[in-house]
């Protein structure tokens, strides 16, 4: 069902993109709702922060993808890095779909690579809205839901049970 969605609104976005068939496969692997710090920023950490992060000299085209307010801006190409909830709009899908190896990020030259189930969680982001979140320290706390179940005694125990049985 989720590939179905997927595939719809890929169209109704106009989208030119050519999904290669095992990011899809993956898509519907993923997590129905993807969160940023969760989800997304150890990806952007790890694969594309060495050329577009704090590093002013390493930096290339501008792009710094740790802030949001530079992330969202219009490129000098006329493009927009991230066009949330727009997948067609938003340069990244087009460069992490891409096969050219001049237009592809990472860059070959990196040595990096996205997974699959990477690219399809940067899709899915983008397509809910690319919601940015500050750091997870600087959010407030927020009270966690008593125990669903009487077998435990405190709300981690339920939890770490409810990871477990996920996995």
């Amino acid at each position: 069902m989720r590939f179905i969605a997927f595939i719809l609104l890929l169209f109704l976005y106009g989208c030119t993109l050519n999904v290669p068939k095992e990011v899809e496969v993956k898509y519907d692997e993923i997590p129905k709702k993807v969160d940023f710090n969760y989800h997304v920023k150890p990806i952007l950490s790890d694969r594309c922060y060495n050329c577009h992060g704090p590093d002013e000299k390493s930096r290339r085209a501008g792009l710094r993808l740790d802030q949001e307010k530079i992330a969202f801006k219009k490129l000098s190409s006329g493009r927009t890095a991230i066009d949330p909830g727009s997948i067609s709009g938003s340069e990244m899908a087009h460069r992490i779909l891409s096969d050219d190896p001049d237009e592809v990020m990472p860059t070959p030259e990196s040595n990096l690579s996205l997974t699959n189930s990477e690219k399809a969680i940067l899709l899915r982001w983008i397509e809910q809205g690319a919601e940015w979140k500050e750091h997870w320290s600087f959010l407030p706390v927020q009270e966690v839901s008593s125990s669903s179940s009487e077998q435990y005694k405190n709300p981690i125990e339920d939890f770490i049970s409810k990871k477990l049985q996920a996995k």
